[in-house]
C-alpha cells in the first residue's frame, strides 16, 4: 500500500495556518560606496571676523612678469629702485545656505515592525546626505572650473561616444595645472576624480604612449591584475561612480566629467557641519518621529587654475546609463 504522508503540500490547514515563511530579522543594505569629492576641498576661513551672513577670503596675488624683468636690470652705483606696491588681493566670497530633507515614521510601523526601525531610517537618511553633499558640490565644479577641455572639438555638444578620455588629454591637463604652477595633492602628483567608465576607457587605449603598453611589459604588472589605474603621467586617479554623467554629448551620447586637481582648487564655509537630526515629535498623540538631516555650508572654487574639467565621452559603459 502506497504511503499517504501528511505534507505542506497536500494536507489540508498545514500550509496557511502553521507554516509560514521565515524573515531574516536582520535588514541587509545594497552595497554603496560613495567616496565624496568634499575630500578634495582644503580651504577654510581661517580667522572670520565673525559667522555672518558670507564671509570673504582674500586671495594674494604675487609680482607680475613686467617687475620680474624690469629687475633684471643692473643697478648702477648711486642709482636707486622705485618701490612698487603690493598686487591687489582678489577675493572669493563664500555665502552658507541652508539645507536638509526629512523622514517622518508613525508610530505603529515602530509598534510593528520586527526590527528597530529608527537605524534603518537613519542610514538612508545619512546616505541621502552624503549624495546631496556630493552633487552640490559637483554643481560648482560645473560653474567654477574656467579651464576646460574636450576630447574633441570645443564644445560638450560635440563630443561622440567614441571620444574618449585618452592618455594625452591627461598629459595635457597636467600640462595645465604644471604651467599655472598649482601645487600637487599627493606628494608630486595631482588629483584626478573620474567616473568608472573615464578609467575602463583610459585603460584600453591603445598604442605606446597609452596606459597599457607600459603596464603590460613592464616589470611589474600588478595594476593589470588588479585592474587600477594608479598613478598615471603625473596624476592619481580616485574613481567616484557619482561623478557627473550627462547625456549632452553629439545625438546625445553621455558625456562624462573628469576633474583634474591641485592644492586649494576649493574651498568651504560650514556654519553647522552637515548631521543627522532627530526632530521632536510635534503631533498631539505623539505618533509620528521625523529623521532627517541638516546642514548650513557653501562650497566655492577658490583657485581656479588649479583645477581643469575635462569632458569625454564612452562607446561602453555609459551606454548602460541609458
Amino acid at each position: 500500500m502506497t504511503d499517504v504522508k501528511t505534507s505542506i503540500a497536500t494536507t489540508g490547514g498545514y500550509s496557511t495556518t502553521t507554516v509560514e515563511g521565515a524573515y531574516d530579522l536582520l535588514f541587509r543594505w545594497a552595497l554603496n560606496v560613495v567616496p565624496q569629492y568634499r575630500q578634495f576641498v582644503d580651504v577654510r576661513p581661517q580667522q572670520p571676523s565673525m559667522t555672518g551672513s558670507s564671509q570673504t577670503l582674500q586671495l594674494n596675488q604675487y609680482f607680475s612678469e613686467a617687475t620680474i624683468a624690469a629687475a633684471k636690470t643692473p643697478l648702477t652705483e648711486e642709482s636707486d629702485v622705485d618701490a612698487v606696491k603690493l598686487p591687489a588681493t582678489t577675493y572669493v566670497v563664500l555665502t552658507p545656505l541652508e539645507y536638509g530633507f526629512a523622514n517622518v515614521r508613525t508610530l505603529k510601523l515602530a509598534n510593528r515592525t520586527m526590527v528597530a526601525i529608527d537605524p534603518v531610517i537613519a542610514r538612508a537618511v545619512a546616505d541621502h546626505m552624503s549624495k546631496t553633499v556630493d552633487a552640490l558640490i559637483q554643481d560648482k565644479f560645473a560653474s567654477g572650473f574656467t579651464q576646460t577641455q574636450f576630447a574633441t572639438g570645443t564644445t560638450i555638444a560635440g563630443i561622440a561616444a567614441t571620444n574618449t578620455l585618452t592618455a594625452d588629454q591627461v598629459r595635457q591637463s597636467v600640462l595645465k595645472l604644471r604651467t599655472n604652477m598649482a601645487v600637487p595633492w599627493f606628494g608630486d602628483y595631482y588629483a584626478v576624480g573620474c567616473h568608472p567608465s573615464v578609467v575602463y576607457e583610459l585603460r584600453k587605449e591603445t598604442g605606446s604612449g597609452g596606459w597599457r603598453v607600459p603596464n603590460e611589459y613592464g616589470v611589474d604588472q600588478s595594476n593589470i591584475w588588479n585592474g587600477e589605474i594608479g598613478a598615471f603621467e603625473g596624476a592619481r586617479f580616485v574613481e567616484n561612480a557619482r561623478t557627473r554623467v550627462a547625456a549632452d554629448g553629439s545625438s546625445s551620447a553621455y558625456v562624462a566629467r573628469t576633474y583634474f586637481f591641485g592644492r586649494e582648487a576649493v574651498a568651504e564655509s560650514v556654519v553647522v557641519e552637515p548631521h543627522i537630526v532627530l526632530g521632536p515629535i510635534i503631533d498631539r498623540l505623539g505618533r509620528f518621529k521625523p529623521i532627517g538631516w541638516y546642514g548650513d555650508f557653501d562650497f566655492e572654487v577658490y583657485r581656479a587654475q588649479a583645477a581643469v574639467i575635462n569632458y569625454s565621452g564612452s562607446a561602453t559603459l555609459l551606454a548602460a546609463l541609458g
